[in-house]
Order: C-alpha cells, then sequence, then structure tokens
C-alpha cells in the first residue's frame, strides 16, 4: 500500500504536468514560458547550483495574477503571504538534483581508492565534508500554496524573484547515507515558506519548513522535523557584516516513534562579494550531529553517535 501511494502521487504529478502542457500548448506562446508578474499563463522556471538545481513549473488554480509585492521588506513578505497561503491559488511541479551529493556517491562507488585518499583519521573524509546534508540525489515535489513576485522598478530580473508559502509533497526513491545510495521510497510532507529576492547588487534567500518524512525502508526512522535557512549577498556591504553577505541553515530531525533528536544540523556561511564581476566567493562551514539509532537492521554500522563536519566551497552569481 505505501509503495502504491508513492507512485500514485509521482505519476499523478507527472499526468498533470502532461495534461496542463497540452491543453495551454495552443494558446500559449513562447513568450508566456518567461518569467512574468502580470499574466496567470503557466511559468517555467530554472536553477543551476552545486547543491541544488532544479526546474519548475508554475501553473495557476485561479484566474488570479502573481501578485506584485515590490521592495517590500522580509516582515511585509511573510505577512502578506501567511494570510494568502491558507487557501491555494497556484501549483507548483518542481524536478530537483543535487549535483555534488551525487558526485559523492559516484566517486565512493567508482572510484573508492581516490575517495577514501581524502580521508583525514577514521572518522573525517574531504570529499565526504563537501557533499555531507543532503539524503537524495534527486527528488520530485508539488507545492499548493501563494505565490508573490518581487519587482523592483527599472530593474530586469535576475532569478525566479518569487516568495512562496503553503504546502508542500516531495517524493524520492534513493536514500544517500555517507555518500551511499540506499533503496528506499520517501515522502516528504511540508508546511514551508520560502522566497528569493535576486536583484543587482544584493540577492536574499529564505526558507523555513515544518514537516514530515516517511520511510517506506523500515531500517531509516521516520522523523519529524523543522527547518530555517538563511542567505544573503550584498555588493554594497562589507563582507564582515554579521547579517549581510551571510548565511546560516539549521535543521532538526525528531523521532516520531518518541521525538528523541534523530539529527541535528548547523551550517554557517560568509561571502566574499567581488562587486565588478558580479559573482561572490562562498564558503559554508558547519556540523551535523546523527543519532545512531536513525538507522537499524544492515544500515546501523555502529553503536554510537556519529559527527560529520560540512564544508561547502562554492560560488554565487
Amino acid at each position: 500500500m505505501w509503495t502504491r501511494c508513492i507512485v500514485s502521487i509521482r505519476a499523478a504529478a507527472i499526468i498533470f504536468i502532461l495534461m496542463v502542457t497540452r491543453l495551454h500548448a495552443e494558446e500559449a506562446s513562447p513568450s508566456s514560458l518567461k518569467p512574468s508578474s502580470g499574466d496567470t499563463n503557466i511559468e517555467l522556471t530554472t536553477e543551476l547550483d552545486a547543491y541544488y538545481s532544479n526546474i519548475g513549473l508554475h501553473i495557476p488554480l485561479t484566474t488570479t495574477t502573481i501578485p506584485d509585492i515590490g521592495e517590500s521588506d522580509e516582515l511585509s513578505v511573510y505577512n502578506h503571504l501567511f494570510l494568502n497561503s491558507l487557501t491555494p491559488r497556484f501549483l507548483l511541479l518542481e524536478a530537483s538534483v543535487f549535483p555534488m551529493p551525487v558526485l559523492g556517491t559516484f566517486l565512493k562507488k567508482n572510484h573508492r581508492g581516490f575517495y577514501d585518499s581524502a580521508g583525514f583519521g577514521d572518522d573525517v573524509n574531504l570529499i565526504g565534508s563537501i557533499t555531507a546534508g543532503f539524503q537524495e540525489p534527486y527528488s520530485l515535489s508539488v507545492f499548493f500554496g501563494d505565490i508573490a513576485t518581487f519587482v523592483k522598478q527599472g530593474e530586469v530580473r535576475n532569478g525566479s524573484n518569487k516568495g512562496y508559502m503553503g504546502y508542500l509533497f516531495t517524493v524520492a526513491d534513493q536514500h544517500i547515507k555517507n555518500n551511499q545510495l540506499v533503496l528506499d521510497k520517501s515522502l516528504e510532507i511540508e508546511w514551508k515558506l520560502k522566497g528569493e529576492k535576486n536583484f543587482a547588487d544584493e540577492k536574499l534567500s529564505w526558507s523555513f519548513r515544518l514537516g514530515s518524512k516517511l520511510h517506506e525502508n523500515r531500517d531509516i526512522a521516520d522523523v519529524a522535523y523543522i527547518g530555517l535557512r538563511r542567505s544573503n549577498l550584498d555588493f554594497n556591504s562589507s563582507m564582515l557584516s554579521w547579517l549581510k553577505n551571510s548565511s546560516f541553515d539549521f535543521k532538526w530531525d525528531f523521532a516520531l516513534s518518541n521525538g528523541n533528536f534523530m539529527r541535528q544540523e548547523y551550517i554557517i556561511g560568509k561571502k566574499m562579494p567581488l562587486k565588478d564581476y558580479k559573482i561572490a566567493l562562498m564558503l559554508d562551514f558547519g556540523l551535523i550531529w546523527q543519532n545512531f539509532r536513525s538507522y537499524t537492521g544492515n544500515l546501523r554500522e555502529m553503536q554510537r553517535n556519529s559527527y560529520t563536519i560540512a564544508f561547502r566551497p562554492n560560488l554565487q552569481f
């Protein structure tokens, strides 16, 4: 029953996207697939990053256009989305892949000697640190909720420039454990607030989520979780600012069976903006704590909790 449920969700999402695309094929011009805050056409968006890349399809559920809330501050954005998210007006279908974690699993499986040569002692591996923190190689998500667009007068958008609040359902069929792939059909159900402001001199993204993750593989513990992430890049501010040109990310997992901590993740980062080139050098550093009871059976390798150092160099354009 569990397997059929996940497969049905995935199949329904794929069928739905094909049906809607076909229905709009005759009436939609190529320009209707470009970001726009003033129409209700289907919108295609993409995002490329070393750690998280995705392609998304925004589908309006009503004739209401995506509202433009201009350059509102963060609190105003949150308030607007919260008041309008209780009745979903938009559907977002998204396919995601996590390139660096996928590379980590590939190297460990196919080039084990090279992978092991990056180790320092028994518990620290540089490749493992660079790719840590991601539990799936790819996923498919369906989002229902409200969307708002940020438009800065006189400036062309460089990214999606949208805020989201609503309900997210995510399915995957593989799990990453210590850079090894494990067969596991999983379902995540969460309430989520996320957004991105991508202007010429400042880029701000945020995410807050409450949810639960269920696994078909009985050797992986089902959890509830809370997560918060915020990232800011400001070409006009100092790199030393504690809020500007910095990021933080934390996530707590609790066992559904007894409420115990299963996993804790703390990541902080700094950015070095290179204004003349419109890019920033990024370095995230943190710690991931894992309860050994997160896994049972053949997946449990030790009887003690583990610690992983996360180290993520990257570039932001």
